[in-house]
């Protein structure tokens, strides 16, 4: 009979053959790179691989290698950065997992920058008029910020 196998289980195969054992770590610092880095650092950079050398009998893997994947034109910025980096990973850890971070620059695509404009007053006052007729409070107001979100985007005022 045959059994369904959910995504996830497939995934963490092919993850466990690329990754080998190390996977659960590098998971986790996937998972987690925007806390570990922080947001600034963490929209232009992208851990990419995690080396260790042999250590059969360890139980923590430590003097690893990781590699970030960055913009080429930030590579010298972040040169200087590379050990901020080290540390904040090893401190997320809570052990020296990482000697250090080697850089991986290459021809990427600049962030999307998201710009969030007001909408224009005159339908803001439509919405809210028209979801003054709501006596719950709660979704009278969760009705407008629906509304204003839907009609305050580009592609319903036309603007840039």
């Amino acid at each position: 009979m045959y059994k369904p196998r959910t995504l996830a289980d497939a995934v963490d195969k092919v993850a466990r053959q690329s990754a080998g054992k190390d996977w659960g770590l590098y998971a986790n610092l996937l998972e987690h790179w925007v806390e570990i880095v922080g947001a600034e650092y963490a929209r232009v950079t992208t851990p990419v691989k995690i080396t260790f050398p042999y250590q059969p009998n360890e139980a923590q893997r430590k003097n690893g290698v990781l590699t970030v994947r960055l913009p080429k034109g930030l590579a010298m910025e972040f040169s200087f950065k590379a050990d901020l980096i080290r540390q904040r990973v090893n401190a997320y850890f809570g052990y020296e997992a990482f000697t250090r971070v080697a850089l991986d620059p290459a021809a990427l695509p600049p962030p999307e920058v998201k710009i969030v404009k007001k909408p224009d007053p005159a339908i803001l006052h439509v919405i809210k008029e028209q979801a003054s007729v709501i006596e719950n409070k709660e979704l009278r107001e969760v009705l407008e910020s629906f509304g204003e979100a839907v009609f305050g985007s580009d592609k319903h005022t036309g603007s840039t």
